[in-house]
């Protein structure tokens, strides 16, 4: 038997074993957090996001993680193009027709949020001293879309995977704080659900957090308003990924070249903004074709494609997060220190004053 050429590569390793494991934290971590949701009261529900259970399983499963080579090329993945892929198929949760048609209203104040937002949190990051990346980051989840956004700039950004977990856990826990406390403080200062929701839907950053927190003011003051009101204006935030994510990656770049010529490399634009648009027009025009059809088969076909591509967005946010998380250790995130989670706790409860002002 001849011997192998020193020349032959060796054969790559298999992306399996890694993406099975990611796959199975992920599911793990969606179903600790339905169960979460599905507590009865007084305990419950409490809404917990899959991403930050996601997050904390990965920092504690890290170590094993890190010295498991099989695991590595299957990791990378879902830190990389699953993860882009879970940002487009956020796409598919956007009705452009239905933003347009319900979106009037809300749509000052969803403007003025954002830019208090963002004001607010790059200007306290500076100030503090918060690393710039990580600020961005910060901004990103407290004026737009909560973890979603965090991860949509995370990889444009080329943020440390310590930073993009840290920051998701800041938006996961002030999300907690507010959905027991801003139905409360609302009801006692507007009165009235449809401005509640409006409210809500725009100072709250992930949209599981403004439903959790819309259906607990409901409970407590019955009414058919505060949820539909929270959902526009939810959606419009949203919506506003397409531009404001764009828009911090290239302020990211420009303030780098400014302040670190020597250190500033290239930051690409975010590719995968442009497949979440695009999704976002196939969901509007198949909206509009499925409409104008009497057939139920078709009409239950395209609102089950919806709600699986939703589902298939929030498993591969979750198997993306495991794996940033396993790329860190729990110390590498404790280094970070309080201060951006005071600049994101600051800029919270300040954009929930300016409502309060502008509703009022």
């Amino acid at each position: 038997m001849s011997a192998p050429s020193p020349h032959t590569k060796p054969p790559s390793p298999s992306p399996w074993p890694g993406l099975v494991f990611v796959l199975i934290v992920a599911l793990a971590a969606t179903g600790v957090a339905a169960l979460f949701e599905s507590l009865p009261p007084p305990i419950g529900p409490v809404p917990v996001s899959a991403m930050l259970v996601a997050i904390v399983a990965g920092l504690l499963l890290g170590r094993f993680a890190r010295t498991t080579a099989a695991l590595e090329r299957g990791l990378a993945l879902a830190k990389g193009p699953i993860l882009k892929t879970a940002v487009a198929l956020v796409g598919v949760r956007l009705s452009l027709t239905e933003l347009v048609n319900t979106g009037g209203q809300a749509l000052p104040l969803v403007v003025l949020m954002i830019a208090t937002g963002l004001i607010l949190v790059l200007g306290l990051g500076r100030l503090l001293g918060v690393s710039p990346r990580l600020t961005i980051l910060l901004a990103a989840g407290t004026s737009i879309c909560g973890a979603s956004a965090i991860a949509a700039a995370s990889p444009a950004l080329k943020a440390h995977h310590e930073e993009t977990c840290y920051a998701i856990a800041c938006i996961g826990v002030l999300g907690l704080m507010a959905i027991l406390l801003y139905p409360l403080i609302l009801q006692h200062t507007l009165i009235d659900p449809e401005l509640i929701g409006l409210a809500l839907g725009t100072v709250i950053h992930d949209t599981a957090q403004v439903t959790a927190a819309a259906v607990y003011h409901q409970q407590l003051w019955p009414n058919d308003q505060t949820l539909d009101s929270a959902t526009v204006a939810k959606l419009m935030r949203n919506s506003t990924m397409l531009v404001v994510i764009p828009a911090l990656v290239l302020f990211y770049h420009r303030t780098q070249k400014l302040d670190h010529p020597e250190d500033a490399g290239s930051v690409p634009f975010p590719m995968f903004i442009l497949a979440f648009l695009a999704l976002s027009v196939v969901r509007s025009l198949g909206d509009g074709v499925v409409s104008g059809q009497d057939s139920q088969w078709l009409q239950a076909a395209w609102t089950s494609t919806i709600a699986l591509a939703y589902q298939a967005s929030l498993l591969g946010f979750a198997m993306a997060m495991s794996a940033l998380a396993m790329s860190v250790s729990p110390s590498e995130v404790r280094s970070l220190g309080p201060k951006g989670f005071v600049v994101a706790a600051v800029a919270t409860f300040i954009m929930l004053g300016v409502a309060l002002l502008w509703l009022s």
